[in-house]
């Protein structure tokens, strides 16, 4: 048989109290301690100033409206988290990534955008813009119609005039699902620029609407010349070179009364469709 002690029994019940009592303070002192750093941090990072943004450099803008840019940047550095803390202005947090995606979603003419943070109040953005090629005027098209400029990489971007001319790629594209395609627009501008080099200037390329393969360049001679994919681009390049060099030995004709000789040669179209020959009219 036990016997117990009720006085003993009642000092256990003080002790137990006792101890949970001091596990219960120890609990909320780190707690509160817990609570009292975040909230430092919290004011430090976002309260204090202590690293917000005040010095904010953006070069390299041209092409793209710089007061569209600086709008959207500070639809960035104004959005709030939870929307109550303005995240965004600490030098540190700052985003560089999303901030970057929505640049090039907002102006597809940037090629590349550079972030660089300098603590404690300074943020750096550079700015690489495409370089334009040419425009590509479209009809009824899936690419939304009216002219765009382009750059090598096939990138189209904003609304271009529709013109002829000889100092830029202009490309006339009357198909009605017209897209601007890669594979064409790389031989299109390989033509363009052996072209150049032949002291020929086309003031723009127009493919057809019932486009499969053919093209037409209107040059500066004012004749057409006609090129076809189907056959090699190089090859239809290397016999117009032959051609117009042995065309230049032509003899003028006779001048008229107060004016120069002109060439014999003055041909409507040269076709080049087929390898290794050349028609023209």
């Amino acid at each position: 048989m036990k016997i117990y002690d009720g006085k003993n029994i009642k000092y256990q019940d003080k002790l137990a109290k006792k101890r949970r009592r001091a596990w219960v303070l120890k609990i909320s002192f780190f707690v509160g301690l817990f609570i009292a750093v975040v909230g430092f941090i919290l004011y430090l990072l976002f309260f204090s100033g202590f690293l917000e943004i005040k010095e904010l450099s953006v070069n390299g803008l041209d092409k793209v409206n710089g007061d569209r840019f600086h709008d959207e940047l500070n639809k960035r550095l104004n959005s709030k988290w939870l929307g109550l803390i303005e995240h965004q202005k600490n030098v540190l947090i700052f985003d560089s990534d999303t901030f970057k995606a929505e640049m090039f979603t907002a102006f597809p003419e940037i090629r590349q955008i550079s972030v660089s943070k300098e603590p404690p109040h300074a943020l750096n953005i550079d700015v690489t813009e495409r370089e334009t090629a040419g425009v590509w005027c479209f009809t009824d098209s899936p690419a939304g119609g009216g002219c765009k400029y382009f750059d090598k990489d096939g990138v189209t971007w904003g609304e271009a005039a529709k013109s002829s001319g000889f100092l830029i790629l202009v490309i006339e594209d009357m198909r009605p699902d017209a897209q601007l395609n890669k594979n064409l627009l790389d031989n299109l501008t390989t033509i363009y620029e052996q072209l150049k080099k032949m002291n020929v200037f086309v003031s723009k390329f127009i493919i057809p609407k019932d486009f499969i393969g053919d093209f037409n360049a209107p040059t500066s001679g004012g004749y057409e010349l006609m090129f076809s994919l189907d056959s090699d681009i190089n090859k239809q390049l290397e016999v117009l070179e032959i051609f117009l060099a042995e065309k230049k030995d032509l003899p003028a004709l006779p001048a008229q009364t107060g004016q120069a000789g002109e060439p014999e040669f003055s041909p409507q179209y040269i076709d080049l469709r087929i390898n290794g020959r050349v028609y023209y009219k």
